[in-house]
């Protein structure tokens, strides 16, 4: 009875704003996908019975992975911290399987093969890489420990799987668990000129990461960005056709479901990573800035959270999480209005695709943990 009324006490206490905010992106994220299905290229061809489930799955999955993220929400925050370490380290295994028997899919190989189940580690390290940095700084201020020393093996723990993840190749992916893992560091208190210099250095190094580093391809995609025009009906006609279709859309957009672009099916891969056009073309520029202000809030939202822990662990590990977030956000549209190099980011809640939808939607589960024991300070003496 007490353990019952434990639980539903946590309930009660969970951060409800949060959760109706994430609800309200995903059931605009499965409208949008229905619009998605309803293109008159895939009614030529046969394909709205495929095409039709995207909404559904979408919502589906939306839904049990709430369940899910409310369950993992009700744990401990030393049940997340004690579980940090072995997740890291079975996700850098699992990279190295990659590289040594990994599944190609166009022309990446990505994917690891267990039985019936298909499963990329590269997207469990988003959320391993910074679980991992907050246990490992959070037992280094509880031991005393605080000097500029202790960042040296917390960028080894980043730089291992992004290693990795770049031999695959996935670019995007890399720069998200690199992105991620040097937030967390700075969050944890590394000196501003440490910081000015790394940026410094990075500038420096970008042309001799160009030339030096990059695939052919991924140079394309560089290239393409300052110039899209240079090849219109190759490597620059995703790009030319998503411009096309948020241009279109003006202030208040062409109406749901009205979209010429999405109709005729000009852009490959608009359920996926180039939904924003979809957004853009059929809500318009008031639609497109409603979509920005609701992540700008759910990110708002998990600063506080992260904010106002009393633990280490869990002001680095929620505002790792947020960092995630917000470079999925800001890649995701910045590649789609052509700021950014295309490098194969989904827009998270709202595009198709239930990788990224578990990945997130459990870092949703531990932000709430975080909330529900924010008054925590805990020790993780004697924890492995």
């Amino acid at each position: 009875m007490i353990r019952r009324e434990s639980i539903l006490g946590k309930l009660t206490s969970l951060h409800w704003f949060l959760l109706l905010t994430i609800v309200a992106i995903a059931v605009f994220g499965t409208a949008i996908l229905f619009s998605a299905a309803s293109s008159a290229h895939n009614l030529q061809t046969g394909k709205p019975d495929i095409h039709a489930d995207l909404a559904f799955n979408h919502a589906a999955r939306f839904a049990f992975m709430l369940v899910v993220a409310i369950a993992l929400s009700l744990a401990p925050l030393r049940l997340w911290a004690s579980l940090a370490y072995p997740v890291y380290i079975t996700g850098v295994v699992m990279l190295v399987a990659v590289d040594v028997a990994g599944v190609v899919v166009n022309g990446a190989e990505r994917w690891l093969q267990l039985g019936p189940v298909r499963l990329q580690p590269s997207e469990l390290m988003k959320l391993a890489v910074p679980l991992a940095l907050a246990r490992f700084y959070h037992q280094m201020f509880e031991g005393g420990r605080n000097g500029m020393w202790i960042h040296i093996p917390a960028l080894l723990v980043v730089m291992v799987p992004v290693a990795l993840v770049l031999r695959q190749p996935d670019l995007g992916t890399a720069l998200m668990i690199l992105g991620t893992g040097l937030a967390v560091i700075f969050f944890a208190g590394i000196g501003l000129r440490i910081v000015a210099a790394v940026m410094a250095l990075a500038i420096v190094a970008v042309p001799v990461v160009y030339f030096f580093a990059l695939h052919d391809y991924q140079r394309q995609r560089v290239d393409t960005l300052f110039n899209p025009a240079a090849d219109p009906l190759g490597a620059g006609y995703q790009l030319q056709q998503a411009m096309i279709a948020i241009g279109s859309g003006g202030l208040a957009g062409k109406g749901y479901m009205e979209g010429a672009q999405k109709e005729l099916d000009y852009i490959p891969e608009q359920q996926t990573d180039f939904i924003f056009t979809i957004i853009a073309e059929e809500f318009g520029f008031a639609g497109s800035i409603a979509v920005l202000l609701a992540w700008g809030v759910t990110l708002l939202q998990g600063m506080d959270i992260a904010g106002r822990s009393r633990s280490a662990f869990g002001t680095l590990a929620g505002s790792g999480f947020v960092a995630t977030l917000a470079l999925y956000v800001v890649i995701n549209i910045g590649m789609v209005i052509g700021l950014l190099p295309v490098v194969g980011i989904p827009l998270p809640l709202i595009s198709y695709g239930g990788t990224v939808m578990l990945t997130v939607m459990v870092g949703f589960g531990l932000l709430m943990s975080i909330h529900l024991n924010r008054d925590s300070n805990m020790s993780l003496r004697g924890v492995f």
